[in-house]
């Protein structure tokens, strides 16, 4: 079809483990590719004399293209630099759902937009600014994809974002608003946590989004959130003594960050695994949320019903002992 926008960039720290024949469509309006053919096609010398020399460089190598080729239309007549900021907004959203897949450190640089009007042709950039890095800390590992995880991607982030948006609790919508889901709001603290550089800090966002979750009220609160947090992953697996362990030494941590106080060379040395732990004990919850309506209805509706099932799954239902 005849475009009047494009735009290209990749996205860093992904590899994709199979040629893609042509293009994949993550979501409307952001592709991925890493076809020669459809490479050449987007690398024009036009596209190279604004992108210049280094940023086309270095698309000419990367091991993604990623782009864009719309109508006017779709830009709801926003201008090209605010229009390419919402462009942003899915790509960063893709990122965010993405970790629901797997641990990653994915990045988007540079955003190079044309705007082709009977006047000529605008161009604009911009670029995506955050630093994430893996729970471990480590900020260069490549992530591998395949075409089956770039479909799972694309109903994932469908999923959540759909469901994100019709409750009003997206990126755009202000987390502390009443109405605001848990969901919504552990999704934000793990963005934190993700991109948080200190590992304390980046556990002490793990230990929000877990109280954002799981917690009812503040009494005996580090460990009603470990209790709670052992039992819901025993459904899922996980051992229940391990989990209620981890939860309570990331808690620890938290805690020694928050008034001030030091952790010993041990606990130092010990912070990127705890991290990795809390980060793949989150990732199970909220996919498990995030897939089961009954779930969503229980964690996203209010503190009574998170209550009453936290009470059944610990203590047990006596009408059905019964």
């Amino acid at each position: 079809m005849a475009t009047d926008v494009f735009y290209v960039t990749s996205f860093r720290q992904l590899r994709l483990s199979e040629t893609l024949p042509g293009d994949f469509t993550l979501l409307p309006g952001v592709q991925i590719t890493n076809d020669p053919a459809v490479k050449k096609r987007l690398l024009t010398p036009d596209y190279a004399r604004y992108a210049g020399v280094i940023e086309f460089d270095h698309l000419q190598t990367a091991p993604n293209l990623v782009f864009g080729e719309l109508r006017e239309s779709d830009m709801c007549g926003a201008p090209p630099g605010p229009f390419l900021r919402a462009v942003l907004l899915w790509i960063e959203g893709l990122f965010d759902n993405a970790w629901l897949l797997k641990d990653h450190a994915m990045r988007c640089e540079a955003v190079h937009l044309a705007h082709r009007t009977q006047r000529g042709t605008v161009w604009t950039s911009n670029f995506l600014a955050t630093n994430p890095s893996f729970a471990d800390g480590t900020v260069e590992q490549v992530v591998e994809m395949s075409l089956s995880d770039l479909k799972l991607w694309a109903r994932t982030n469908d999923r959540v974002e759909s469901y994100l948006y019709e409750e009003k609790s997206s990126r755009t919508n202000f987390m502390l608003e009443k109405g605001y889901t848990r969901s919504g709001r552990a999704m934000r603290f793990v963005k934190a946590a993700r991109g948080a550089p200190d590992m304390a800090f980046k556990i002490s966002h793990y230990c929000s989004a877990l109280e954002t979750l799981f917690t009812t009220g503040t009494t005996e609160l580090s460990h009603r959130l470990s209790e709670r947090a052992a039992f819901f992953l025993d459904t899922k697996g996980n051992n229940k003594l391990r989990v209620f362990t981890t939860v309570k030494r990331a808690y620890d941590v938290r805690s020694k960050l928050v008034h001030g106080e030091t952790l010993t060379p041990r606990q130092v040395d010990d912070l990127p695994q705890l991290s990795t732990e809390i980060d793949g004990y989150l990732r199970t919850i909220l996919n498990a949320i995030f897939e089961t309506d009954d779930l969503r209805r229980v964690f996203d509706s209010h503190s009574n019903a998170v209550e009453e099932y936290f009470t059944r799954l610990i203590l047990g239902d006596e009408e059905s002992d019964a």
